[in-house]
Order: C-alpha cells, then sequence, then structure tokens
C-alpha cells in the first residue's frame, strides 16, 4: 500500500467514525513558549485537554508534522543509523475531548490495523500500564479488560511509568497509555523467541506503532498529579513506520517515503557511491531525513537562524552538509539540488510545496554556501592549531582551544578530530566535553530560569473562547479567573500572570506588541506591563496581586500607545499591497514587527530594491494613507474561504481556526487578528527608513508613522539648512558639494603623490642598508624604528614591494605607531623555495617579545602588540638569525 493510500485510508476511516478532519498545524510551534517544534499530534492541542478552551467539535483526526530533535523527545542521533527513527515525522493521530473513550479507542484501533490495513493479529502486541506506588496509580484494569476481547492475552504485556505513562513534559496533560507493537521478524526468528520478549528492547524489526494515550491527568510544577474534570483519548500513530509495515520492508528508508530520494541521490553519485560502503549509506540516509525536516520548516515559515527554533533548523542542514562531505566527498552545495525530488513525492498531500520549492531551494543553497566558508574558516584555524602543536612536538591538542573553534565559528568537533587525526594528533576530549558541559549548564540555567507556578482558580471559567473584546473597546468590567506567579532566578525578580473574564488588551501576536495599560477599582489601580498568549489564553503580566483578588475591575488599556500601533499595523498592510504592485505579486510576508516606535516588514524577494522602486513604494503608501481608505472587516468559516476574499501570508497559511477574519483597506485585503485604525487618514504620514537583506531571498523595510514620522523629516530638514549655512550657499547644496567633491579629489591625488615619493626615498633608504650573503645572495634587512610618524599602509606597500622587485629578498621591519608594536617579515619566492625559510614559522618566534598577535604566510607575516621594548629582543633574533644563515653558508662553502 503506497504512503498516499495510506494517509487517505487512514483519514477516511476516521471521518467515518465521525470524527472532523483537520489540517496538519505548522511544524513549528505557535504561542506555546515551552516548544519550538510541535513534538507529537496533541501538542498544539493541549489547551482542550486542560480545559482552557472548548472544542468546536469533541471528536478530530489529523496527520501532523512533527519534529523531535531536542528535550525529552530528541532522536537525532539514531537518525540514519536505525531503521526506524526520524527527525521529522507525520504522526498519524485521532482525539476525543470528553466524548468516546478507552473501550471505543483500543476497538477502532484494532479495527484499522487489523481489519482495514490487514496486518496480521499474531504479530500485534500490545502493553498495558501496570501501576506507579509513587504517583499512587493502580493498574490500567479497564484497557486490559478491552484488548482481552480482542487479542491473545499472551500478547498483552505491562510495563510501569517509563514505557506506559504518556506525559508531554515535566508538566502537563498526561495519563497512562497503551503502546501496540509489532514484530516484522521471519518465521524462523519469531519460533526461536517470541516476540514479547523484545518488546521495548529496542529491537529493528519488533517496533512500536501507535500509543494510545488516555488523558486524565496534569501534572502539576510540584511533580504531584491532578485529577481532570473530563477524560480524553490522544492517540498518534508514526506514518512512515506503518508505511514500513504495509509496504514490507525492514526499514522506512526503503518505503515511497524516502526511497525514490535516496535513489535519485545515488544516480546523482554516479560511481562515488559504493553500495558495500555503510558509511555512505548513512550519509545518505541522514541527508534524505534532514532535508524532509528542513524543507518542512521553511515551508511553514521557520528559517535558519543563528537563535531558538531557527538554530535548530541550521544545525540538522550543518549536520547534513558534515555527513555529504565526510563520506560522500563533497565540497560544494550539494543537497539543495534533491529538494525538487521531494516535493514530486509530497505535492499531493502538500500543494503549497510546488509554489515554494525555488524559494526553499534558493535557501538550503544559500545555508550549504554559509557552512562551507565556516569549513574553510575554521579548516584553517586548527590547521594552524595543528603546526603549533607539531612545532612543540606535542601530540594531544588542548580540547579548550578546539571548543573555542566549535563555540565561535561553529566549526564542529567531527570534523576538528577529522583532521587532527590526519595529521597524526589526538584531542583531549575530556576537557572538551568539559567546557562543552559547562556551555550547556550555562544554557539550560538560562533556559530554567523563568519558572511558572500552578495556576490558582479564583473564578470558574464561563467565558471560554470569547473574551477578546478589544476590536471595539478600550476598556470594559472583568473578574480575574485565575493568577500563577512566574520568577525569573537570574534576575531575581517575580510578577503574576493574570487571566480575565474578558479583556480589551490585545495579546502579542501576528507582529504586533502586546497593550499595556491598567486595571483599577475603588481601592487600587495596577499596571499591566504586557499581554501575551500562551497557547488559547490571553495571559496579563502585573508586578503584584490585587489586595482583594475576588474584587471587579475595570480593565483600561493605554489608548495612546495602542493608538500609535494600530496606525504602524495598518501600514504593515498598505506597505505589503504597495510591495505587491510595484515588485510583484511573488511578494510572501515573512515576519514582521508592529510596535509604537516604527514597523519592521520581512518579506521574499531576491535582489535589492533600487532607490527609485523604494521611491515608488514609499508613495503609493502615502497616496493611501491620504486616500483615507475605511477599515472592512470580515469573519470567514474557515481559511479556504477567506483565501478567495483577501491575500494571506505563509505565516497564517497552516494555522487551524474556526473562524478567520480579513481586513480590508481600498484593494488591500489580509487575513489579520491586529488591531486597526478605522481609517488610513489617520496615519497621516508614511517614511521608508531602510531597506536590507537578512538572509537569502528575504528582504526588511523599517519605517516610521504619524508623529514619528513628521519628527524625523523636521529633523531631516533642520540637518539640511545647517548644511547650507556650513557650506554658505544660499541655493541648493548640492552644487556646493560637487565643487568641494571635486577638490578632494585633487588632494587626495596630491597626498598620493607625497606618498609615492615617501615610498621612494624609504626603499632607497632601506636598499641602502642590505646585508650580502654573497654565497646565498640572500638579501638581508633588519631595520627596527620607532618613528612615530610613519604609516603602516606605506610601511606594508614597501615590504610587499620590495619583495617583488628583488628576487632574493629576506626583509624584517619592526616599528611603533600609535603605541602599537608592528613587525613585518617579507620573504622572495626564490628564498623560500631554495633555502626553506618561512616567514611565518619567524614571526610565531618574534611575536612574544611584543606581546603580540601574529598571522601572515610563507612569504609575506605580521605580527601587532604592545610592548615597545621588546623591539630589542626582536633586534637580536634577526641578528641571531643572520648569523645562523652565515653558519648554514659555510657549511655548504
Amino acid at each position: 500500500m503506497k504512503y498516499k493510500l495510506i494517509k487517505d485510508t487512514f483519514l477516511s476511516f476516521f471521518q467515518k467514525k465521525k470524527h472532523k478532519i483537520i489540517p496538519s498545524f505548522p511544524i513549528h510551534s505557535i504561542n506555546d513558549p515551552t516548544l519550538f517544534f510541535v513534538n507529537a499530534g496533541m501538542s498544539p492541542l493541549k489547551d482542550y485537554f486542560l480545559g482552557h478552551v472548548r472544542p468546536k467539535y469533541t471528536r478530530i483526526a489529523n496527520i501532523q508534522k512533527c519534529l523531535r530533535i531536542t528535550g525529552k523527545h530528541n532522536d537525532l542521533e539514531n537518525v540514519g543509523y536505525d531503521n526506524y527513527h526520524h527527525t521529522m515525522f507525520e504522526m498519524l493521530g485521532n482525539w476525543s475531548f470528553g466524548d468516546y473513550s478507552r473501550k471505543e479507542a483500543i476497538e477502532w484501533a484494532w479495527e484499522l490495523l487489523i481489519k482495514v490495513y490487514n496486518i496480521p493479529d499474531q504479530n500485534i502486541y500490545v502493553s498495558v500500564f501496570i501501576g506507579d506506588k509513587k504517583d499512587e496509580l493502580s493498574m490500567d484494569k479497564e484497557t486490559f479488560r478491552y484488548w482481552k476481547t480482542l487479542i491473545n492475552e499472551n500478547n498483552i504485556l505491562f510495563f510501569g511509568k517509563k514505557e506506559n505513562f504518556w506525559e508531554m513534559g515535566s508538566t502537563g496533560p498526561c495519563g497512562p497509555c497503551s503502546e501496540i507493537h509489532i514484530d516484522l521478524r521471519n518465521e524462523k526468528e519469531k519460533k526461536g523467541l517470541p516476540g514479547k520478549y523484545l518488546i521495548n528492547k529496542k529491537h529493528p524489526e519488533v517496533i512500536e506503532i501507535w500509543n494510545l494515550v488516555f488523558i486524565e491527568f496534569v501534572r502539576k510544577s510540584d511533580r504531584t498529579l491532578e485529577k481532570l474534570l473530563t477524560k480524553h483519548v490522544d492517540t498518534g500513530m508514526g506514518l512512515e513506520r506503518l508505511c514500513m509495515v504495509l509496504q514490507g520492508k525492514i526499514s522506512s528508508y526503503e518505503t515511497d517515503v524516502f526511497y525514490p530520494i535516496i535513489q535519485d541521490i545515488k544516480d546523482y553519485l554516479g560511481n562515488v557511491y559504493n553500495p558495500e560502503n555503510f558509511n555512505q549509506k548513512v550519509a545518505i540516509r541522514i541527508i534524505v531525513d534532514h532535508l524532509r525536516a528542513i524543507v518542512f520548516s521553511i515551508s511553514d515559515g521557520q528559517l535558519p537562524s543563528n537563535s531558538g527554533a531557527g538554530y535548530i533548523i541550521r544545525r540538522i542542514l550543518r549536520r547534513a552538509v558534515i555527513y555529504a562531505t565526510r563520506f560522500l566527498y563533497k565540497k560544494e552545495p550539494f543537497i539543495y539540488k534533491f529538494v525538487n525530488s521531494l516535493v514530486i513525492g509530497m505535492k499531493d498531500f502538500f500543494p503549497e510545496l510546488e509554489n515554494k520549492k525555488k524559494h526553499i531551494q534558493d535557501i538550503i543553497k544559500e545555508e550549504e554556501f554559509s557552512f562551507f566558508g565556516v569549513i574553510e574558516k575554521g579548516s584553517k584555524k586548527i590547521q594552524h592549531i595543528i603546526t603549533k602543536y607539531k612545532e612543540k612536538n606535542e601530540k594531544i591538542i588542548d580540547g579548550e582551544k578546539i571548543f573555542q573553534l566549535y563555540d565561535t565559528y561553529g566549526f564542529p568537533m567531527k570534523l576538528s578530530k577529522i583532521l587532527v587525526e590526519k595529521n597524526n594528533l589526538s584531542i583531549n576530549e575530556q576537557s572538551f566535553q568539559k567546557k562543552l558541559l559547562e556551555q550547556k549548564e550555562r544554557s539550560k540555567k538560562e533556559n530554567n530560569s523563568i519558572i511558572k507556578k500552578d495556576w490558582i482558580k479564583v473564578h470558574n471559567d464561563i467565558h471560554q473562547n470569547a473574551n477578546f473584546v478589544g476590536y471595539n473597546s478600550k476598556e470594559c468590567n472583568i473578574i480575574i479567573l485565575k493568577y500563577r506567579q512566574v520568577e525569573n532566578k537570574l534576575k531575581k525578580i517575580h510578577y503574576y500572570e493574570l487571566v480575565f473574564s474578558k479583556t480589551p488588551f490585545y495579546p502579542e501576536g501576528g507582529g504586533q506588541l502586546g497593550d499595556t495599560g491598567i486595571i483599577k477599582n475603588k481601592v487600587e489601580k495596577l499596571n499591566v506591563f504586557n499581554t501575551k498568549k500562551e497557547n488559547s489564553i490571553i495571559i496579563h503580566c502585573v508586578q503584584k496581586l490585587p489586595l482583594d483578588i475576588f474584587s471587579s475591575f475595570k480593565a483600561i488599556v493605554n489608548q495612546n500607545r495602542r493608538t500609535e500601533i494600530e496606525k504602524n499595523h495598518t501600514s504593515t498592510h498598505l506597505l505589503h499591497f504597495a510591495l505587491k504592485q510595484i515588485l510583484g505579486n511573488h511578494i510572501q510576508q515573512k515576519g514582521s514587527y508592529v510596535g509604537d516606535d516604527y514597523i519592521r516588514f520581512d518579506f521574499s524577494h531576491y535582489k535589492k530594491i533600487t532607490i527609485q522602486e523604494l521611491h515608488h513604494i514609499e508613495n503609493l503608501v502615502q497616496e493611501l494613507i491620504f486616500s483615507d481608505l475605511l477599515l472592512k472587516e470580515k469573519t470567514f468559516n474557515s481559511l479556504e474561504e477567506a483565501k478567495k476574499n483577501a491575500s494571506f501570508s505563509e505565516i497564517f497559511e497552516n494555522k487551524y481556526q474556526k473562524e478567520v477574519r480579513v481586513v480590508t483597506f481600498g484593494e488591500s485585503s489580509e487575513l489579520c487578528i491586529g488591531t486597526h485604525v478605522k481609517h488610513t487618514g489617520l496615519i497621516q504620514v508614511f517614511d521608508i527608513l531602510s531597506e536590507s537583506s537578512i538572509s537569502h531571498g528575504i528582504r526588511r523595510i523599517k519605517a516610521i508613522t504619524s508623529k514619528k514620522a513628521i519628527q524625523h523629516l523636521k529633523s531631516i530638514r533642520d540637518e539640511y539648512l545647517s548644511l547650507k549655512k556650513m557650506m554658505k550657499c544660499t541655493e541648493s547644496p548640492i552644487k556646493s558639494f560637487s565643487i568641494l567633491q571635486n577638490s578632494n579629489e585633487k588632494l587626495k591625488q596630491e597626498i598620493s603623490n607625497i606618498h609615492l615619493q615617501k615610498i621612494r626615498r624609504l626603499k632607497q633608504k632601506y636598499l641602502s642598508k642590505i646585508i650580502y650573503l654573497s654565497s646565498i645572495k640572500i638579501k638581508y634587512i633588519c631595520e627596527i624604528d620607532s618613528h612615530r610618524e610613519k604609516e603602516i599602509d606605506i610601511m606594508r606597500r614597501i615590504v610587499l614591494d620590495l619583495r617583488h622587485e628583488i628576487h632574493n629578498l629576506f626583509m624584517i621591519i619592526g616599528f611603533v605607531k600609535n603605541k602599537k608594536v608592528i613587525i613585518f617579515i617579507s620573504i622572495s619566492d626564490f628564498v623560500i623555495k631554495n633555502h626553506n625559510v618561512h616567514a611565518h614559522k619567524i614571526i610565531c618566534e618574534m611575536a612574544p617579545h611584543i606581546h603580540g598577535k601574529y598571522w601572515g604566510n610563507s612569504s609575506f607575516a605580521t605580527a601587532m602588540g604592545t610592548k615597545k621594548n621588546g623591539l630589542n629582543l626582536v633586534l637580536k633574533d634577526a641578528i641571531a638569525y643572520q648569523n645562523h644563515l652565515q653558519i648554514k653558508k659555510n657549511n655548504k662553502l
């Protein structure tokens, strides 16, 4: 059964069981600060389990894109080496929110696997939770009772909390689970050792395929369990593993999910690929797996970067590049070439990939180019370290030095190890791991520095799913439903997060900053310093709790701040529209910042915007503002319906929403949940501050509006008038500037001529001080000069010129400039070739005399330090080197 049919069959089965089929959420986590990526099908739905949000449908099913590479669920090191682990996978899931429970979940799972997918029941084993004394949990007898009616009792196994009590993290919804395992071994192996003895033993052909979780508890921050008022069902089955089972393969890499891409890579490699080479086999698997994770992440809007979720994408791409370089001998971008192979296999279910293919290819290619630059730079650094250790005749390189390469340049330890071992040296891996552990501990300390305590209920929530009233109201009467304390251990501060019955405060989202303001009653007034959204809950941040938490309050938004934010948010819509009009319909929003101070708008475009284009864009936005277009809002029941009436960003494309809001100003219509001005005339002025590239194919515009734009334009006018006054011109200063520019060029030429004369004089001076070692015929100069007027660039020019003019030159110069001590060593190619003299080796011995750093190559080297008196030692070394050359000459004679 093919990949597509397996997915269709699953969705069709649960649709018949009255489940609402929903699309996959984006693979990167939205509005959940505890996760970078969705790591399980239930992650985007946890508010339903916790009762924070009332679901529209009590039964849903979908196929969720998941990525496991961090935290508790981390399969990265297994990927490529075993036959079923992946970074990104698709999870087939069905959920019940207070509807059906164990009986239906178990019976439907059995029906689908045995009667629909036709998997032999004798190959199936199931596990049941045996209980846990510490958490005071008894055996899951109900699950055992239902399984006994379907499967041979010998195929039912019992495990503890580690295997059969599912928790999404250190806190959150959880409950006992029942795992379904399958034995894929041949009959001879099964007779030799029954599969029941290999369950949960990491056997590559006896694997879990489906987990049925019965969500009944919430794990609190103090590690205790609290029983939920309503029981739920959360199931997840790995699509890749199911394909392996139904296609009769012993590896998921042999299924039609991966194999076509693997074959394309093998064909591309030609004779480079050796079917017997295990490392090449693993390398191709890793490339294919990581490519899929990267493509879907970029498609869902998460670009590679240096921090957060973006760093994770960059990390797995670089891991793939390392394997391509090490085992497939690729020295240039290679992985991006197979984006098309993946899209061909996936576009039936993910048609958006076809439209984004070029964009995804360009980003991956640019990332590969960038990493090859890191490798090249790091290789030079590690080679320098290797050379120094060889010169000292030391065999073990300090791991701290290797860690510095890793930490500063991102140069992987694996590559350092390969290069070091090629030179018959080794790395003190213990000291490397010590520094790495210290870094991880620091990071862990920072990540765990914010502790959120459990929610404390104040009032029952009777306003679920309809508590934001801020589109039309800036104030309203509220009560506090619940609160929790938040501690920041690093900053040694704490504050509180409050949830209101309803709120006029807009939570940070869609690029727009969260509102600030106050809540007050007759007794007191509290400042709300931020508003944000966690999953589906709007949270208000305050420094202290009210004296009477049970009281009612009036919530009032900071009107002035909100007004400026609204002007800026509407301006991003007008800017987006103008970009499409001027540059083309390929423009897609890639991110934004909307504050009360300025706007930042990121978008897809593959070349720098010209000054003329920027003027056209700015002018069009200004025209739309002057047109005083009215705000029109409309809500649609589905994303598909909304798309027909508005343009949309990839950022919002994959969100599952019950209702979708479209905001329109004239011809500009966009999906948006933010707040806006009632008519564009309120914005007054729009001014672009800058346009730049932030990554391959992504550009950024920064702009200001209203009062800030007027103030900025006034400051430009004031500067213009000051400039006219300084230049003493009554008309346009452009003509005066042109005259100054021409005058400046003439002066530059005169200075250049003076420098050339100076260079000629200094050349003659140094040539007059040549020491000839006649037999060897090396012209040797040692000139230690501390005159501060000598310019560094002139000296460097002289040294390099003489190297080319005198074929057998050996030259050392030392001088002081602006309290910096500088040494130049210059050697002609003839001397290097015939007398084994190396400028870099000599400079590394002299640099410590001046407490300096040094760099260079065999022909030209530089040292720069701070110890002026060290020049005397440099002179002694230079004379000693001269004597050494003289002895060599005499010996040869």
